[in-house]
């Protein structure tokens, strides 16, 4: 039997929205190596056509925990407690990201973040969560939408 909550398949949170803010974009790029400067320099953004600063193609993650701690503020059960993850068995398995618009500096976007389904592998040893988020500003349309498994390592849990 597995750790995850099954009934929590079809869920989808509330609307949280995020201001997307300059200084945390540019950490972020410089954090994962990203040396384009239209993700840091106000004016190369400018120059290149841009708004503003644009944001690097994995800075979804960080609106992902930013609209995280929003809803919690917000009395919203967080998405891993409401799949009941176990964080002593928790891996992370695949992410990957669909990009339908640039997010910038300056944008309130809504993250909305949905559990999509479940699955086993390796005949039973692992459960698999399949969750999806999707990123999304009033006027430009959904901007990203994110697809995260996480897996149990049920093969390691310590029975009692």
């Amino acid at each position: 039997m597995g750790l995850f909550d099954r009934s929590s398949v079809g869920h989808e949170s509330a609307p949280i929205s995020v201001v997307v803010e300059r200084g945390p974009i540019a950490f972020f790029a410089e954090t994962i190596g990203e040396t384009n400067p239209i993700h840091s320099d106000t004016e190369a953004a400018r120059s290149a056509g841009y708004p503003d600063v644009m944001a690097p193609p994995t800075y979804p993650v960080v609106l992902e925990m930013a609209a995280a701690k929003e809803g919690e503020r917000k009395e919203q059960t967080p998405i891993l407690e409401l799949i009941a993850a176990d964080m002593r068995y928790l891996l992370h398995g695949t992410e990957n990201y669909e990009y339908l618009g640039s997010i910038f500096a300056g944008d309130t976007v809504e993250v909305v973040s949905r559990v999509k389904g479940f699955s086993d592998a390796k005949g039973g040893q692992l459960e698999i969560a399949h969750l999806e988020m999707e990123i999304r500003h009033a006027d430009r349309g959904v901007l990203a939408i994110t697809h995260r498994d996480l897996i149990h390592r049920l093969s390691a849990k310590v029975t009692s």
